[in-house]
């Protein structure tokens, strides 16, 4: 395949290093973007707000995320992944933080500042692991760079509520700002090892986002990963924005007791992502793996939709773990694809733009979720909306790996 074009002395460089390095900055930036959805109960009494509204955070969050990972491919090519990746981590930290400064406006306007630093660390993972992956792992590598999301979704559900009970929603948010900004120290040592390809006579224009997004939609070879892409992630981010308010609202929970369920769904999350990694590896074909988990997720958004306080804590969290292994288990799978299906030279602009698609999923899904429920008052009907579309990207991928 043409992604397996690295010279060889390249390929071989050892992975756990790199690997681990992209795992903890991609669990930074996860943490920063998860930890207002994660207190949205406490945000929606503060500024009088319906909860579910917190949807239209996460739109606001992926809206700076398009921009930037569509820029990442050349700023990496240009500062090397490092260097990005320290960028990534400072913004996203900063932006997070000044959103704790108090007014509902700031919230709004650094959102979109935090997910432009959310959205530079993909580019520049996939650059460094494509350079240190042997092709029979990527699918291994890759899940388990991206089992460092629901990581930082984990430690934000677990931390962030306490934490505002304790001292405040404010105290909170900053404090996990500071440790985001604070892990691009940590990183620093590696700038000399992983940044030697850098080329700093590479040209980084406004233009170049548009160009790599272009480019995706146009390669026959990311087509169809673009469209997954998009349906995939338009309802996993609304799952995820809404989880904690939706367990709150529907199933009864207190505030500690849903963010306890949300790190259930991420823990489930980081389980999947390694077993669906394993298995594009060895077993099933990546694309058809990817129509399996276009079915997979229609079935569990029908599922969550029956949730009410009838239900037994015990079975609260067993549909949690079940809806965050089938809706966060497909990301790594995705990206291993991108590397084995573009040349070696294109990695890190071709995961720009066609990440850029998951990012818009993110922006148009938790905002028309959340509007779905204000209006119609029913999150059954959200649900099912988005699962049939789920269904027929699966139903799409399945045709088109015969």
């Amino acid at each position: 395949m043409a992604g397996q074009l690295f010279p060889r002395d390249v390929a071989m460089k050892p992975v756990a290093g790199p690997l681990a390095a992209t795992m903890l900055v991609q669990a930074m930036v996860a943490m920063a973007v998860s930890a207002l959805p994660v207190l949205s109960p406490v945000l929606a009494e503060t500024y009088g707000l319906r909860s579910s509204l917190i949807g239209i955070y996460a739109s606001l969050v992926f809206a700076g995320a398009i921009f930037c990972t569509a820029l990442g491919g050349t700023l990496v090519s240009r500062i090397g992944p490092i260097r990005c990746s320290q960028a990534a981590l400072i913004v996203a930290g900063a932006a997070l933080a000044v959103s704790a400064s108090g007014p509902l406006v700031a919230i709004l306007i650094f959102s979109v500042v935090t997910g432009m630093g959310y959205g530079l660390a993909t580019p520049a993972a996939s650059h460094i692991l494509a350079r240190v992956t042997p092709p029979e792992r990527r699918g291994v590598v890759f899940s388990a760079k991206q089992s460092a999301v629901p990581i930082g979704g984990l430690f934000a559900g677990l931390l962030a509520p306490v934490l505002a009970t304790a001292f405040g929603w404010q105290a909170a948010v900053v404090t996990i700002a500071v440790v985001v900004a604070a892990t691009s120290l940590v990183i620093r040592p590696l700038r000399s090892r992983l940044d030697d390809d850098r080329d700093p006579t590479v040209a980084v224009s406004l233009r170049s986002p548009l160009t790599a997004i272009i480019g995706a939609a146009r390669d026959p070879a990311l087509r169809g990963l673009t469209m997954a892409a998009f349906g995939f992630a338009a309802l996993q981010s609304s799952i995820f924005a809404i989880f904690s308010a939706f367990l709150v609202d529907r199933g009864g929970l207190d505030l500690i007791t849903a963010g306890q369920a949300f790190a259930t769904l991420q823990t489930a999350g980081i389980l999947a992502r390694l077993t669906l990694g394993w298995v594009s590896d060895h077993w099933l074909p990546a694309r058809r793996l990817l129509a399996f988990v276009g079915i997979g997720m229609t079935a569990v958004s029908l599922l969550v939709a029956q949730l009410d306080p009838s239900w037994p804590l015990l079975s609260v969290f067993a549909m949690s773990a079940l809806v965050g292994f089938v809706a966060a288990g497909w990301p790594g799978v995705y990206l291993a694809e991108i590397v084995r299906s573009v040349p070696a030279d294109r990695v890190s602009v071709a995961t720009g733009g066609t990440v850029a698609f998951s990012f818009l999923g993110v922006v148009i899904g938790p905002a028309l979720f959340s509007t779905i429920v204000t209006l119609s008052g029913s999150y059954g009907l959200a649900f099912a909306i988005f699962g049939t579309v789920t269904a027929c990207v699966g139903i799409w991928l399945w045709r088109g790996t015969r």
